[in-house]
């Protein structure tokens, strides 16, 4: 698990989750809906509103819902690595309003571009993780929904991934 500070992560295990939104190489600050299929944002910009995609699903088949976002933005900021605790610090809340739609609240003091660092963020499964411990070292590869998945390793000496065919 590369999100959290114990034990060393798979190199190239992030492309096993997808975020909510994702950037383009060519343009800075830019990004597009992934999960979501529209954002809403507040007067005051302190709330986003993510609609999801009703097709958005982990690699398990089961849909990503706004829960999920939920999880996985208040996991990395009271157990994920001191990296996005410290990132997600002026992060106030992210709430499932349904199954459709995730909303995030930030502190007025947040910093410029942290929903588009939010947007990033990868996605867990809430339901995967409600038997298992996020912060454990292990050696499962967790459920993930991006565009690859884990297809064999051997510890210490490679890790394989294989492009999901969806």
């Amino acid at each position: 698990n590369i999100y959290v500070f114990k034990g060393d992560g798979a190199a190239g295990v992030e492309a096993t989750f997808d975020s909510l939104m994702a950037g383009s190489a060519d343009e800075p600050n830019a990004l597009y809906g992934l999960v979501a299929q529209a954002v809403r944002v507040s007067a005051d910009k302190l709330t986003y509103r993510f609609e999801l995609r009703p097709q958005a699903r982990f690699h398990d088949g089961t849909r990503i819902t706004a829960q999920d976002v939920a999880f996985s933005l208040t996991v990395l900021k009271t157990k994920g690595h001191p990296i996005y605790r410290t990132i997600l610090a002026d992060l106030v809340s992210a709430e499932a309003e349904g199954d459709d739609v995730a909303r995030v609240n930030f502190a007025p003091t947040r910093s410029r571009d942290l929903h588009l660092i939010v947007a990033g963020m990868p996605i867990f499964s809430a339901r995967y993780y409600a038997n298992r411990d996020f912060e454990a070292s292990t050696l499962e590869a967790p459920l993930g929904s991006g565009p690859y998945k884990l297809a064999r390793f051997e510890q210490g000496r490679f890790v394989e991934y294989e492009r999901v065919k969806d």
